[in-house]
């Protein structure tokens, strides 16, 4: 009898020491990545301010509330705006009667309308620079001297087309509502051939002089791909870095091609659930 006490005994000390029995593990926040074109870049025959797009845009905007996300991101830079500008902004527009805006761009369209729909006192920046147009500049300009250009227009072997280069992306802009051309855009095919792209194709830019220390073209597309990866990286770090960790679900909007790496490191942090876009999108 002794003896099954003792044992009762150290198996309640064993599993009190465990933290997975000690305490119960918090919840997973929910993580709402959002891919998009960015408004104010488009051309005069696509303009986000028509009344069309608008309807469309407050359509978006109340499925992303329907989420109830705590912590609304946009893709800003921090050090470089300064957080209180960016307050600033929000404030004056959370203060405003009118529904209509005159900022084309989504940060303010979708990322401030959603906020203020759920009543938040501020948005949040993440956003950080990167080098790719230059060492896409670079690489781009070794590939069209060194017979490499079937790498960069994915004609070559051993490259990946992205699917958005099969479609007539104008046509496709031009016949959807705002809405069904971002769901596309997040769509799997999208967002899983334009990854595609930076990890299959860019590599293979540069020379093969691995052995010369003097060779500067040596796996130029490389650093363009380590280059992208890195400013994701930050991105992520600056994301996690506002949160509290009570929070039970954070939205990101940022253009559509940061998405499946964000979405990767989401994913590969055991605090976080990555929310299929395709489910809830809709």
């Amino acid at each position: 009898m002794q003896y099954v006490s003792l044992l009762l005994l150290c198996l309640s000390l064993s599993l009190f020491a465990n933290p997975i029995y000690a305490q119960n593990p918090s919840p997973k926040i929910k993580v709402y990545l959002l891919g998009t074109f960015h408004f104010s870049q488009t051309d005069s025959t696509y303009n986000v301010l028509d009344e069309k797009h608008q309807q469309s845009i407050l359509e978006l905007c109340q499925i992303i509330a329907k989420q109830q996300p705590d912590k609304v991101f946009i893709e800003r830079q921090p050090e470089y705006e300064f957080q209180h500008k960016i307050d600033s902004l929000f404030t004056l527009f959370s203060n405003m009667k009118s529904r209509k805006l005159r900022a084309k761009n989504e940060l303010v369209q979708v990322g401030f309308r959603v906020a203020k729909m759920l009543g938040h006192k501020r948005v949040y920046q993440c956003d950080h620079p990167g080098r790719y147009g230059a060492l896409y500049d670079r690489s781009s300009q070794y590939a069209q001297t060194n017979n490499q250009k079937g790498f960069l227009d994915a004609t070559a072997k051993g490259t990946a087309v992205r699917e958005d280069d099969l479609v007539n992306e104008d046509s496709l802009m031009q016949n959807s509502t705002l809405l069904e051309y971002i769901q596309w855009i997040n769509s799997d095919v999208v967002m899983r051939t334009s990854h595609a792209s930076y990890v299959s194709n860019y590599p293979l830019v540069g020379s093969k002089g691995f052995y010369n220390y003097d060779d500067d073209d040596t796996l130029i597309g490389a650093e363009l791909t380590a280059d992208w990866y890195r400013r994701n990286i930050m991105i992520y770090t600056k994301m996690i870095s506002q949160l509290t960790f009570d929070e039970k679900a954070i939205f990101l909007i940022m253009g559509g091609d940061h998405i499946p790496i964000l979405k990767h490191l989401f994913e590969s942090n055991p605090n976080f659930e990555v929310m299929k876009a395709e489910s809830w999108l809709k």
